[in-house]
């Protein structure tokens, strides 16, 4: 059985490499049109769609990413969770609230 959120992962995922597929086409089409060579009409929609896709992707990650930061004044210390549950997240922002060693930036 999957979640739901894994089913969204999955869409997003196919959504981006859709978009990024027909922005390559859209892009090798309107090359061709000016008359630029096939060979480099098609390198061009695949650096394109390739390039939009990855964008996408790490737009994707970036937003399903949560930082937690320890609450202490000048500490640096902080945690980065990617596609974890409530549960999971929640005890990473305790772990990061009550960490042993504060890596403070500037010692008292």
């Amino acid at each position: 059985m999957t979640s739901t959120r894994t089913v969204r992962r999955r869409l997003l995922t196919v959504l981006s490499t859709a978009i990024g597929m027909a922005a390559g086409v859209l892009v090798g089409y309107d090359l061709l049109g000016y008359g630029v060579p096939a060979v480099t009409a098609i390198a061009c929609a695949v650096a394109v769609g390739l390039g939009l896709d990855n964008f996408l992707t790490q737009l994707k990650n970036r937003l399903d990413t949560a930082v937690y930061r320890c609450p202490a004044a000048g500490c640096t210390y902080k945690v980065r969770v990617t596609h974890a549950d409530a549960a999971e997240r929640r005890r990473w922002q305790e772990t990061a609230a009550a960490h042993p060693r504060h890596e403070l930036l500037y010692p008292r």
